[in-house]
């Protein structure tokens, strides 16, 4: 298995790199998800290719943000300069980038980001079919999920095996975003879930509700190689040289079978460990619920990373050979096949006494202190009574390094991105001609609310927030019904995060009802909903982050009727993709917005008795703002922003957007709630004036994400 180890600088490169990293990760100053590291500008990072390159180590270079349209031209170069520069691989999250990499730089290797949420064997599978050569997983994913994705799919996987952990499903959190406007989407994130919390409606042992443990899963190996992973990556791009360096040689050793001491980890900065979901079960100890330690850490590993002394070696083999007038030949190849000659320009003559010996010649071709080389096998051939200058040892020694060093980086520096074709884009569906309203509602009395408002679309989600009944989507063939007598089209809603377990229950409920169609949060679902409905109507939800009008052209050519674009996006933004969007175009308008979801419980740390059925809890912050919470049957929790959304008086500027629909989410709210804000944005679409009470934010639709 590869170890895959963080560089948030040149000085933690080096202390991976030197410590026994096989692979390492890193951002430029753009487009990466640690905008707050060092990071790397270019001739930084053509020198860290190189210094990797010649020591045997692979460079992946996150370019793992979501895209504005006006930003893809330029990511775009970027990644043919990553290419010609010499990246192994670049890291992506970003829809529309993944389609035009595949279409503009076919040979560049692309590894889908956790930020992708790649969670079920079918995402997997899709991603693999859209050209990924790897994908990082979920870490919520334990050991038995895994392996089931390993045996059906053929790309590398990779997890995280160390350092810090979200509390959310990676790429699905807008908690930092819609709090403070930095997104964590584009690399912006404030960590708003590691500041305290008082939990209202129930107890806790702390304030930092929010705040995991760091994961550490070093005893774990052994059983992360038997479920087929190909990488094991740790965390931290914004951590020190010394905690790269200590956590990077453990793992090393551990890999390796040598004598280590995991109580090594705790000496570099962590939050206290956990296993987190490896063990296919949600840990008790996820949740640090306490302030951060102040406790002193006194691991270091100063000393590879500031001296020019090498510690990480190419293994090689060495022959020397000199006779009498001619002169030195020295040949070397190493252990990946790497062969050089040189010889020198000075003729050995014979010695007045005594003559080079085989040990001094020895000594001298073989001092190799600075440079990244072990000589593990030396032959020489060597006449005897001969000198020749030390000086001349020493210089044909350094060329024969450098021939080496050159050769080991050739195959990098032939790199040519090939000529950029015109592309051709989907042909643009004609702008609507009027902007309908769409519902999201849970139960079948919230639908027929819906449907007497003037609703022109009904996302039925069922009882997602409640253990029974068993089937969630019990009410769905009824609403269908009401809907097809109203002429107006009812759509099965699942859930964004659907894990491999989940899919029997999805299939069976879905074969059970009638629907016109299905909006959905994840490719997996996708290739799945394919194979039970056939060529139903699918429309794309939030999850899918779309950013820009090449993510619409991908979702619309896999076959999708209408995609819901990110609530990170500007109005202006929405605008511009719209106006060549081959397909209709969503946008939320009004409702409680999602911050987050999480696979983890309060109520399980505690004994779960159901109690989520009952209680009504919210997070209150240190300002005073709360943000209400729900439990899911699927035992994940959901936290909403403190405040609701509104686009109620701003609905003139949606039509000019180009939007086909504008989507109230009310599968938390109550049919009053419904019929009322229905009526309210119909009344207002059709140039009424209208309000609606309450306190009310606008989300990024005009003030834009950092």
């Amino acid at each position: 298995m590869e170890l895959l180890a963080p560089a948030g600088s040149f000085e933690a490169l080096r202390a991976a790199v030197e410590n026994g990293a096989d692979a390492v990760y890193l951002g430029g100053k753009n487009f990466n998800a640690r905008a707050a590291a060092a990071n790397f500008g270019p001739d930084e990072l053509k020198a860290a290719f190189d210094y990797c390159h010649v020591r045997g180590v692979k460079v992946y270079v996150a370019v793992n943000t979501l895209l504005r349209e006006d930003e893809l031209e330029q990511a775009l170069s970027y990644l043919a300069d990553l290419y010609s520069w010499g990246a192994d691989a670049v890291i992506v999250q970003d829809l529309g980038l993944v389609r035009r990499a595949r279409q503009e730089l076919p040979d560049l290797e692309l590894h889908g980001s956790t930020q992708m949420t790649l969670h079920n064997i079918w995402d997997v599978k899709h991603a693999e079919e859209l050209g990924l050569r790897r994908v990082v997983l979920a870490r919520e994913l334990g050991k038995t999920a895994i392996l089931e994705i390993k045996k059906m799919v053929g790309l590398e996987l990779e997890v995280f095996v160390h350092g810090a952990l979200c509390i959310c499903y990676s790429g699905q959190c807008l908690m930092s975003s819609l709090i403070g406007g930095r997104s964590g989407n584009r690399g912006r994130c404030a960590q708003p879930c590691r500041q305290p919390y008082t939990l209202l409606g129930m107890g806790a042992p702390g304030e930092y509700v929010l705040s995991p443990r760091d994961l550490c899963l070093i005893g774990h190996l052994n059983e992360l190689r038997e479920a087929g992973v190909a990488s094991l990556k740790i965390e931290g791009r914004l951590k020190g040289p010394d905690y790269v360096g200590v956590v990077v040689r453990t793992y090393r050793a551990a890999l390796d079978g040598l004598s280590h001491d995991p109580r090594e980890l705790a000496t570099v900065f962590n939050r206290g460990f956990t296993t987190a979901y490896v063990n296919d079960r949600p840990p008790g100890d996820l949740i640090t619920y306490l302030p951060p330690s102040s406790e002193e850490r006194t691991g270091t590993a100063r000393d590879t990373y500031t001296s020019p002394k090498a510690t990480r070696r190419v293994k090689a083999r060495l022959q020397a050979r000199l006779h009498l007038g001619e002169v030195l030949h020295l040949a070397l190849s190493d252990i990946d096949g790497v062969c050089v000659e040189t010889s020198g320009s000075l003729p050995a003559e014979p010695a007045v006494s005594g003559g080079l010996s085989l040990e001094l010649l020895r000594e001298k071709l073989l001092r190799l202190g600075n440079d990244p080389l072990e000589i593990v096998e030396f032959e020489a051939e060597l006449a005897p009574g001969l000198h020749l200058p030390v000086s001349e040892l020493n210089r044909v020694r350094r060329e024969l390094v450098a021939r080496w060093e050159e050769a080991r980086l050739a195959r990098f520096k032939k790199r040519q991105p090939p000529a950029t074709l015109a592309r051709q884009p989907l042909p643009p569906r004609p702008k609507p001609e009027e902007v309908k309203i769409a519902v999201t509602v849970s139960d079948r009395a919230s639908a027929a609310a819906a449907l007497a408002a003037g609703a022109s679309l009904i996302y039925f989600s069922g009882a997602v927030f409640r253990r029974t009944p068993q089937d969630w989507l019990a009410e769905l063939s009824e609403v269908w019904e009401r809907g097809r007598e109203a002429g107006v089209p009812v759509f099965a809603h699942l859930e964004r995060i659907t894990e491999n377990e989940a899919f029997p229950e999805i299939e069976k409920a879905l074969r059970k009802h009638r629907f016109d169609g299905v909006l959905l949060g994840n490719f997996g679902t996708w290739q799945k909903v394919r194979e039970i409905c056939g060529d139903l109507p699918v429309h794309t939800d939030l999850a899918f982050n779309v950013f820009n009008s090449s993510a619409l052209e991908q979702l619309a050519e896999e076959g999708a009727a209408l995609a819901t674009v990110s609530l990170e996006l500007k109005l202006s933004q929405i605008k511009m993709i719209c106006g060549s969007a081959p397909l209709e175009v969503a946008l939320v308008a009004h409702g409680p917005l999602e911050s987050m979801v999480t696979k983890h419980c309060w109520f399980r740390d505690q004994g779960c008795r159901a109690q989520c059925q009952s209680a009504s809890v919210q997070l209150k912050d240190k300002k005073g703002f709360v943000f209400p919470v729900k439990f899911d049957r699927w035992c994940r929790m959901h936290v909403f922003n403190s405040k609701e959304l509104s686009l109620l008086d701003r609905l003139e500027q949606v039509k000019d957007s180009g939007v086909s629909y504008v989507r109230i989410e009310g599968r938390t709210k109550d049919p009053a709630w419904i019929s009322e804000t229905v009526r309210a944005y119909k009344r207002r679409l059709a140039g009424e004036e209208v309000g609606l009470k309450g306190d009310f934010t606008k989300g990024h639709y005009f003030r834009g994400v950092l």
